[in-house]
């Protein structure tokens, strides 16, 4: 009789979340170019720490990613947000550069981290770009002058939103970058979010109320949560207030994929993007009329589709 009655429970509780009428989406979902923009290239037996600047397919525009003209570019053809790599200079600057080591990339030496950015500054950061299986190197000679600064994309760009990922991951890191947020003003830290290791997202939700983190961690447990949870419609704590990224091949498994699972996350303050920087875009995979925003490396492939 017991087992009637707690069944009976369930069932009844089931009916009437079910009748609960649907939330609705505030806005469609958004796009963030990887890098700004970037050139098609080959991601086969590419790992964390591979340099990916000699391994392009072909070039398709004329610009070096995580440089000013690349960003611009990439929010005239209709980017929302761009992803930033962060390095911390030995001067303590942010300087927008992805490998932890020059040689690749550039026609400098040494760990990023360990040169000041007056040097950065000199390199030629087009120097490493060569067609994968070739001797062609396009963008050597094109990149002279280009590293700049966060601090200087961020006057560049004074309205415009960015997703940072820190890339020097030691303590001296942490303090460089909350020291940088320290001083920028709520409206500025509210054009930031930021993507990558836990511990610099801790430090950074430890002080700062406005910006958005998001890490492997983060994103196991605000999954973990909605799973075993958000058949009730409640929406987790683990997943309030942040930037949300998964792999398309989740999104089955989440309650009310998708519209209803991104209307949900708008609601408590969160975005959730499709992870596929190293893939071409397909317009199968593009749900952004759903709340679904894209995590894109293919912005041209994108918006040739919109036109």
């Amino acid at each position: 009789m017991r087992k009637w009655m707690i069944s009976g429970v369930f069932v009844v509780l089931f009916i009437v979340l079910a009748r609960q009428p649907n939330i609705e989406l505030t806005e469609q979902g958004r796009v963030i170019s990887y890098k700004g923009l970037v050139q098609p290239t080959s991601y086969v037996e590419v790992e964390s720490h591979s340099c990916t600047a000699d391994k392009l397919v072909r070039v398709e525009h004329p610009y070096i990613e995580n440089t000013l003209p690349a960003i611009a570019r990439a929010f005239e053809l209709g980017a929302d947000t761009i992803h930033l790599n962060v390095q911390v200079t030995a001067d303590n600057k942010l300087a927008i550069f992805h490998d932890w080591t020059l040689d690749c990339r550039t026609d400098g030496q040494g760990v990023t981290s360990e040169q000041r950015m007056d040097y950065l500054k000199t390199l030629d950061l087009g120097y490493g770009y060569r067609i994968v299986g070739s001797e062609l190197y396009p963008f050597r000679g094109k990149g002279v002058g280009l590293m700049v600064s966060l601090s200087e994309v961020m006057r560049h760009f004074p309205e415009k939103d960015f997703l940072i990922n820190m890339k020097t991951k030691q303590p001296r890191a942490i303090k460089v970058l909350v020291g940088y947020l320290a001083g920028l003003t709520s409206a500025e830290l509210g054009r930031l979010s930021f993507i990558g290791d836990q511990q610099i997202n801790d430090a950074i939700s430890a002080q700062f109320s406005v910006p958005k983190v998001y890490s492997q961690q983060i994103a196991k447990q605000c999954l973990l949560d909605y799973l075993l949870f958000g058949w009730t419609r409640l929406y987790p704590d683990s997943c309030r207030h942040k930037t949300i990224i998964l792999p398309e091949k989740y999104g089955k498994y989440l309650w009310g994929w998708p519209e209803q699972f991104a209307a949900r996350a708008q609601a408590n303050q969160s975005q959730v993007y499709l992870y596929q920087t190293s893939e071409p875009y397909k317009t199968s995979s593009d749900l952004r009329n759903k709340g679904i925003g894209l995590f894109t490396g293919d912005l041209a492939s994108v918006m040739r589709a919109k036109n």
